[in-house]
């Protein structure tokens, strides 16, 4: 699974896990955990947060972007993969080879801006802070399910 995939899973468990008051509210709860979670994990100074979060932020939102021309492009094509024409399957999947390409840039581009503001080895704890954190989120979300009673 991508990690594009992951990333949206795990906000959609998020949502689910906080699905009482409003949409704001449960995402401003989402980014409030995570934040905690990675900084503590990552071991961030207060410098060192207060310069990585907006470029944190940014990256999210330009993947996010990404997922959604995604999204918005195999939209167009049927949703079962079985009934693609050999043509259509092409050109999703050429989509999806450039989309990649795109992601990839990003987050080189990224490192370099991380790079300008935390160590190389925290920059490493990001992308095991972030497994950690939908690992995190997963075990919540199960073990609310188990609890949950309907209304």
């Amino acid at each position: 699974m991508n990690k594009i995939a992951l990333i949206f899973l795990s906000f959609w468990f998020s949502l689910n896990v906080f699905s009482q008051g409003n949409r704001v509210d449960v995402e401003e709860r989402y980014r409030s955990q995570k934040i905690a979670f990675l900084t503590d994990k990552m071991q961030l100074t207060p410098d060192e947060a207060e310069k990585f979060w907006p470029l944190y932020r940014s990256l999210e939102a330009r993947k996010d972007d990404l997922a959604v021309e995604m999204r918005n492009y195999r939209a167009t094509f049927p949703e079962n993969e079985q009934d693609l024409s050999e043509a259509q399957a092409r050109k999703l999947l050429e989509f999806h080879s450039k989309h990649l390409t795109q992601m990839s840039k990003l987050l080189q581009e990224y490192q370099g801006k991380f790079l300008s503001v935390i160590s190389a080895k925290k920059l490493l704890l990001l992308n095991d802070a972030e497994s950690e954190f939908r690992k995190h989120l997963l075990r919540e979300f199960k073990g609310r399910g188990a609890n949950h009673t309907p209304r």
